[in-house]
């Protein structure tokens, strides 16, 4: 995968690019850390949804047998028992909604179904093997009332359909009164719901993939940008000037950045103008050197031809050495500026380390105030949470209430005209119910905002904790960098102070060259044995003259195409 991502953004080995890759590679993986975490929520909560509307499906057929088993049963209760058992039959709900009525003995006291009364029918059971009346007798015996699924024929259907009956015992004729509703719509239901929840998720997990994808490219172009115009450009000057240099003084890198690059690209340029100056004035004493070599060796050949023209070849070549020492002084000068212009860059570049090391400091302070922050941020989500299960606790409240509200109401409208304003208290009751219901839901609606509003809060923070750790060890990279530096400042600086020794020996030698003139015009007496001598050192000079020229002209002083023009 990194090779990969490697060719797509053109890595080599470049600053710049390397600094591109590790900050996107993190990005990449918290990226897919944080994707396979939402969506393995998304899809937990999924499963929990389609189960809960299941369940709330079922609970609420439960709940409809249950009122319809206790009104049929309060309905008969009073009735004598042979009434009872006719006026059962005639009891419906629905399409498809009956009652039977049975006994502990396992016989069918009555049920629409003629062939199936007054027989036993302990025996009846469903495709699955279980004993339907078995069931409900056992669950009457045990706790009076209860709940039992199995399979039936739904009416006008032949195949076996699941089903679930509500049976309540009547202790005085030891009857068992109970009814069943088929619950295959409640298959289909779910089925469609979780066909909904599946398209929900999966538009989620598209829409999670596309955005956290157009982030990571965003940033990834306003990244590369920004390190192309600081780092990859100054730093392409600052190579191409220095691999093309070739004793070219006339280079000159572009301060384009206002930075640590700068600062190497504008010392460059010192350092270059400095040697510029140095070596032009060099190459005006060499002409002048060889000026006076020429001037020097015209003299000796004078001598020689004559003895006359001693004295004033003599007094020539002191004054050129004159000239020449004073020339020698002017460099040691110069090479005394060059020593306290080395000494100040590298005092300078020591300061420029202090600050950036008092920056990493700076970072690490911020850091811990940000994991500081992130910390509340959970503590909050925390008890939002808290909030959510007394939400669920008053809805639970508010359940039991609707229910207790609607068997006021059948027991109001059991009791006819005098539980009538009974029956209108229990409806505001459940009204009421109903309202507490409703806004709980809308409280928890804004609590799970809230929560997912946290969630991203934390993350934003995660993926800023990043970026000052990544800004951390950029820090640290550019101490190191600047510590370099100032190592080079310091051996900068011993070199020219070992050029500023040489040039103050020059200088002593010149005026020793002078002084040992001078002892030539005093000593007249020894012109002729000087002669040779003279001729001897004349031819040294120039010599000596045009090795220096040959070097001095190794550096490109003038531009050559302004010097064309």
């Amino acid at each position: 995968m990194i090779s990969v991502f490697k060719r797509m953004f053109g890595m080599r080995k470049s600053l710049g690019n390397q600094v591109l890759f590790l900050a996107i590679a993190p990005m990449i993986v918290v990226f897919c850390i944080t994707s396979y975490i939402s969506i393995a929520t998304v899809m937990s909560s999924s499963g929990e949804r389609i189960k809960s509307y299941e369940e709330a499906l079922l609970s609420e057929r439960k709940e409809k047998i249950k009122n319809y088993t206790g009104l049929a049963v309060k309905a008969i209760a009073s009735l004598p028992r042979k009434q009872a058992r006719e006026y059962i039959k005639r009891l419906t709900y629905g399409k498809d909604g009956y009652f039977w009525i049975n006994d502990l003995n396992l016989v069918m006291v009555s049920h629409p179904d003629p062939k199936l009364e007054g027989k036993d029918v302990s025996g009846l059971r469903d495709p699955n093997g279980v004993y339907i009346i078995r069931e409900a007798v056992k669950l009457c015996r045990e706790a009076g009332e209860g709940y039992f699924p199995y399979h039936w024929k739904a009416p006008g259907d032949e195949k076996m359909q699941p089903k679930i009956s509500y049976v309540k015992l009547i202790k005085k004729w030891n009857w068992i009164v109970g009814t069943g509703i088929y619950t295959r719509d409640i298959d289909e239901l779910v089925m469609k719901e979780k066909e909904k929840v599946h398209a929900e998720t999966l538009a989620f997990i598209l829409k999670i993939f596309l955005v956290s994808a157009a982030s990571i490219l965003a940033i990834a172009a306003i990244m590369r940008h920004f390190i192309n115009k600081l780092v990859n450009r100054p730093l392409a000057d600052v190579a191409g000037a220095v691999k093309n240099f070739s004793n070219d003084l006339t280079t000159r890198i572009p301060v384009a950045a206002d930075n640590e690059i700068g600062e190497l690209a504008d010392c460059f340029n010192s350092y270059r103008e400095n040697m510029h100056n140095i070596v032009g004035k060099v190459t005006d004493a060499v002409m002048v050197i060889n000026s006076y070599a020429g001037e020097i060796a015209s003299a000796v050949e004078q001598q020689a031809a004559t003895a006359s023209q001693q004295s004033a070849a003599v007094s020539e070549i002191t004054s050129t050495m004159e000239e020449l020492s004073a020339s020698s002084m002017q460099i040691a000068d110069h090479s005394n500026s060059v020593v306290d212009i080395a000494a100040k860059t590298w005092e300078d570049t020591k300061k420029g380390a202090t600050a950036v090391e008092s920056v990493i400091m700076k970072m690490g302070e911020i850091n811990a105030d940000n994991q500081n922050s992130i910390m509340e941020i959970v503590e909050l989500g925390r008890k939002s949470k808290e909030i959510t299960k007394v939400m669920e606790i008053i809805n639970t409240i508010a359940d039991q209430t609707k229910l207790i509200a609607f068997n006021a109401a059948l027991e109001a409208s059991s009791a006819g005209e005098a539980g009538k304003r009974f029956g209108v208290v229990a409806v505001e009751i459940r009204r009421l119910a109903d309202s507490v219901m409703e806004s709980t839901g809308d409280i928890e609606g804004k609590i799970n905002e809230i929560q997912e509003a946290i969630s991203r809060l934390v993350i934003a923070s995660e993926k800023g904790s990043k970026g000052i750790q990544d800004g951390m060890e950029h820090s640290n990279q550019t101490a190191v960098l600047l510590s370099d530096i100032v190592d080079a400042a310091q051996t900068t600086t011993s070199a020219a102070k070992q050029i500023s020794l040489s040039t103050q020996q020059q200088k002593t030698a010149s005026n020793q060259v002078v002084g040992a003139l001078k002892e030539i015009v005093s000593g007249s007496s020894q012109t002729s044995d000087s002669i040779g001598q003279i001729s001897s050192v004349s031819r040294d000079l120039a010599r000596l003259s045009d090795n220096l020229r040959e070097l001095v002209e190794k550096f490109r002083l003038k531009d050559e195409q302004k010097k064309t023009e």
